[in-house]
């Protein structure tokens, strides 16, 4: 009957000479689809093409707005579907084209997918391609895709895709929910997004992925088989491949729960983590991680040191092995446990290091914990440190403890009331501190300095840090060659970055030259010295800045000066400076009388402003003699290099200077 009415209708057409036909409606839906007020035409001369304009085409997640549907009825269709536009969160695609293909007799039929795309708050468009054959029973056989192809200007992406329907029993009624199995293979991908936060080089891998419909959303499993390539998932970066990934969870828009993952590092150990992804921002709303008798160094490389690359510890050589665990909201760390076995570490730039640590620091936003950590030995630059434990309580951004003690030397530092937090992205901290005497000998001795006697001791009331700026309140005071070397106003800023500054003042009183003369192998002098550095400022470590004043002291007690001394101190003034002895035998002395000895240094830049005792014509006097035999030298050279300052002092203490005295 049906056919019999079709024969009517078309026989009607012609004998009125209609040449075509149009059908409309307001919806035509199906499993696959769903097609809202859809415009049919058919062109009754070729009696096998139709066209289909409608409002909207829904394929699953993904709406086509204003497609336009081209249907080949012949006995080898096609079909044909383009539009202007495609909606498929966190996408945007535009000029899509589906292009299902019947016409091949000897092949399966194709289904090729193209169209522009790029992330939704990105700039770059890219293109992609997909080449698929279609299987004879679609709703359970495989579909072979393969020359699939994603490309803009920053990424290129060649991959093959394996995807097969599958229904599982979900309830114990027997009800059953569509699902499929895919299996995705890159070969030498790379890609990187626009912020530079996510990219990949030679990427090579597969992935076999499970799913299937439950809540409204899908259960989910996979296999991440990771062979070569590069990785950097701001602000973790994985290398060298050969990486396994297994990880299981539930997605419902714009949600992914990742609710096990296991990752398998060579050189690290087995990590497991949890999290949820929102996919429209691309951020971890929530994040867990665990590692347990792992690589510390591995989990360093990993995953601490990206977290700290500026901070005193982002620059690591470590041993051991570690405990790891780590907990987030969002951008907001909620957990971090860090146990640490008999472990080692170095400063790459020399600055300190420890041997045979162990630690235990847990740290709970929601509440404070206690934290231990102890070592065999270390160093911070040259100086060594003894067996060290130190406890702390933790609360959120902030730590406390009472003491500790640090063993350095033949001596120790005695810090107390012990404060710090993390406040607005830096950290600010202060400490009083006490130092019971330490040798000068073994000081000098472990920063290669000549070796001097003494002792340094001292105490200060105050030390904080701010703003990346040290300051010292009160005074530090150093038992040096039977006398006083004081240290005031000290302010070190970014002590620990790339170009530290200081800044302080120093008062030397009671100073022995005698004990100073034969430290350096400078000759004989006897009495006492004094000076004042005032406004020394090191950039780098080095002068930069200063006033300085060394010279003698006034007082009963004996004043010579040997010959060899007035050489070095001779060399010390450089080109210009002389030694003037009394006339006619007294060049023959081995011993002189003087007054005063001393220099004066206005630092500028590498520039020092030269001066002495007293001014004199064209120059100024360093040493003044007095009494019978005596001696006076005079410097004529008021502007010097402070390098060429340095050199001199250099090779005086080497002694290899060689003056002549008239």
């Amino acid at each position: 009957m049906r056919s019999l009415c079709l024969s009517l209708i078309l026989w009607s057409a012609q004998a009125c000479a209609i040449s075509q036909i149009s059908l409309s409606a307001d919806s035509v839906s199906s499993d696959l689809f769903q097609l809202e007020k859809p415009n049919a035409v058919l062109d009754l001369r070729s009696k096998q093409q139709v066209k289909i304009n409608a409002e909207r085409l829904q394929l699953g997640d993904a709406t086509l707005d204003k497609p336009n549907i081209s249907l080949d009825i012949s006995q080898r269709p096609t079909l044909l579907i383009t539009s202007d536009q495609l909606q498929m969160q966190p996408y945007q695609v535009r000029h899509p084209r589906i292009f299902l293909d019947y016409r091949q007799k000897t092949v399966q039929p194709t289904l090729s997918l193209d169209a522009e795309v790029k992330a939704l708050h990105d700039e770059v468009w890219g293109k992609f391609h997909l080449n698929c054959l279609v299987a004879a029973q679609a709703e359970t056989q495989t579909w072979r895709c393969e020359d699939g192809l994603y490309q803009d200007i920053r990424s290129n992406v060649p991959f093959d895709l394996l995807v097969t329907p599958t229904w599982k029993a979900v309830a114990k009624s027997g009800e059953m929910a569509k699902g499929v199995d895919v299996e995705l293979s890159v070969n030498q991908a790379k890609f990187s997004d626009a912020e530079g936060l996510h990219a990949a080089d030679k990427l090579t891998g597969k992935v076999n992925l499970s799913a299937h419909e439950q809540a409204g959303g899908w259960r989910w499993q996979g296999v991440f088989d990771w062979q070569q390539g590069e990785l950097f998932w701001q602000p973790f970066y994985f290398a060298d491949g050969n990486k396994r990934f297994e990880i299981r969870g539930f997605y419902r828009q714009p949600y992914l729960d990742i609710e096990q993952a296991t990752l398998s590092l060579p050189g690290v150990g087995t990590l497991h983590s949890q999290s949820r992804v929102n996919l429209i921002s691309k951020e971890f709303e929530i994040l867990k991680v665990d590692a347990h008798d792992v690589d510390f160094n591995g989990v360093y490389q990993a995953f601490i040191q990206p977290l700290i690359p500026n901070s005193a510890f982002g620059h690591l050589n470590v041993s051991g092995k570690a405990d790891w665990s780590f907990e987030a909201k969002g951008l907001q760390p909620l957990k971090f446990h860090l146990n640490i076995v008999d472990a080692s570490l170095e400063d790459q730039r020399g600055k300190f290091g420890f041997s045979h640590l162990s630690a235990n620091i847990p740290w709970d936003y929601e509440q404070p914990t206690q934290i231990a950590m102890g070592y065999q030995s270390g160093h911070i630059l040259k100086i060594p440190l003894g067996p060290t434990s130190w406890w702390a309580e933790v609360n959120r951004y902030s730590i406390t403890s009472p003491s500790l003690k640090l063993p350095i030397l033949d001596g120790m530092l005695d810090f107390q009331d012990i404060s710090a937090a993390w406040i607005n992205q830096s950290m600010v901290w202060h400490v009083k501190m006490d130092m019971q005497p330490i040798s000068m000998s073994q000081f000098s001795q472990a920063l290669d300095w000549p070796t001097m006697r003494g002792q340094i001791t001292g105490a200060v009331p105050l030390i904080t840090y701010a703003n990346h700026e040290l300051r010292m309140t009160g005074d530090m005071q150093f038992r040096l060659f039977n006398g006083m070397v004081g240290m005031s106003d000290l302010d070190i800023d970014d002590p620990l970055g790339a170009v530290p500054k200081l800044h302080a003042n120093f008062t030397m009183r009671d100073i022995d030259l005698g004990e100073i003369t034969r430290t350096f192998n400078f000759g004989s002098i006897s009495g006492k010295l004094e000076g004042d550095i005032k406004h020394l400022r090191l950039q780098n470590w080095k002068p930069v800045y200063m006033d300085a004043v060394i010279q003698t002291a006034d007082g009963p007690f004996e004043k010579k000066i040997s010959q060899r001394a007035v050489e070095n101190i001779t060399a010390l003034g450089g080109e210009g400076t002389a030694a003037a002895l009394q006339r006619t035998f007294l060049r023959f002395f081995k011993e002189f009388g003087y007054e005063k000895i001393g220099l004066h240094c206005e630092l500028r830049g590498d520039i020092c402003k030269m001066g002495g005792v007293e001014a004199i014509p064209d120059g100024f006097v360093i040493v003044k003699g007095k009494g019978a035999p005596s001696v006076n030298v005079n410097g004529y050279t008021k502007y010097v290099s402070w390098k060429d300052v340095l050199a001199r002092m250099q090779r005086v203490t080497d002694s290899n200077s060689k003056i002549i005295i008239d």
